[in-house]
């Protein structure tokens, strides 16, 4: 009689925990509080418009924990962030609602953060020690972009000489300081890391690496004793682009942001190698709805120099 006494209070109690268990509690989840601007300030305002109209949310006060705890990097100067900003909003922003369709594809094919440091990071505890980056996306940091050059890019902004349209548009178009490699100026460099970004986001284009596949120079510098010509008629449009798939697809897109047609018809299409990696490269863009030939070709209009050159009237001292 015990056991059956003890063996129904046993069943008793188990449909009891049994009936507690199945209530689930309802989930709670802490969910930060949406940023705030000090827009009484320019660069608060033009911080809250990029996230209102972008999503993105701007940093430049530095923090080596949101990258390494050995990285050293010279912060950006706040003078500097937002004639930078102001420069981004030509050449990316507007440049992708341009060909893209106004705030559709820039609000959903950019990072969440961006953030901006006066030249690189170096990483290794010491100024001269390590691996040192200009801009940095990609598995590193899948949903976030960090771009540097704000210090020599508020100099130039702010320069008023002879030369110093020339010297600016040099430093926008062709050759970028800092920043390696230099080829396409600071629209290449930008457009360079936001394919980092993309390739975390989506992948580099299927089948991309193969064309080229045993030309890739893994886990060396090897690229800086190749020439261009050597390159290109290894199937890579820039050394550096040897490294590996993703700079060979971040250097194809800097690449063809900078050269005309005739130019990449020329002297990079000259081998089968460079022909189907450029195709996959552009039909990528274009199923992205940013179709880079036409990128290109908005940002070379003269309406998008005449807005560099006003820009750097406002900052000219």
């Amino acid at each position: 009689m015990k056991y059956k006494i003890s063996l129904l209070w046993g069943l008793v109690t188990m449909m009891v925990v049994m009936a507690a268990c199945s209530k689930e509690e309802a989930l709670t989840a802490e969910v930060d509080p949406a940023p705030t601007f000090d827009t009484r300030t320019p660069l608060g305002q033009k911080q809250k418009e990029f996230f209102d109209k972008y999503g993105i949310q701007v940093e430049y006060k530095w923090n080596r924990y949101a990258y390494a705890s050995d990285v050293v990097a010279n912060p950006a100067k706040e003078e500097d962030v937002l004639p930078y900003l102001e420069l981004l909003e030509i050449i990316y922003f507007k440049a992708m609602d341009a060909v893209g369709g106004a705030s559709q594809t820039a609000v959903k094919e950019t990072p969440v953060r961006l953030l901006l440091i006066g030249n690189g990071l170096n990483y290794g505890g010491a100024e001269s020690f390590g691996e040192s980056t200009a801009g940095q996306a990609g598995n590193i940091q899948p949903n976030r972009l960090t771009l540097g050059g704000l210090t020599p890019f508020g100099e130039l902004l702010r320069a008023k000489n002879d030369t110093s349209d020339r010297d600016f548009l040099d430093a926008i178009y062709n050759a970028a300081p800092t920043s390696f490699p230099d080829d396409a100026g600071l629209i290449g460099f930008v457009w360079h890391e936001y394919t980092h970004f993309l390739d975390s986001k989506h992948q580099i284009p299927v089948g991309f690496e193969l064309p080229a596949k045993t030309n890739y120079l893994r886990g060396s510098n090897q690229f800086l004793r190749v020439t261009y010509p050597e390159a290109i008629s290894k199937g890579f449009f820039i050394p550096y682009g040897m490294q590996n798939e993703h700079e060979d697809f971040a250097t194809y897109v800097q690449t063809i942001i900078w050269l005309s047609d005739a130019e990449i018809n020329t002297y990079y299409l000259t081998n089968e190698a460079t022909k189907a990696k450029y195709q996959l490269v552009t039909n990528y863009f274009t199923k992205l709805g940013i179709p880079i030939t036409k990128l290109r070709d908005y940002l070379q209009q003269q309406s998008v120099i005449n807005e560099l050159i006003a820009l750097k009237r406002k900052y000219e001292q």
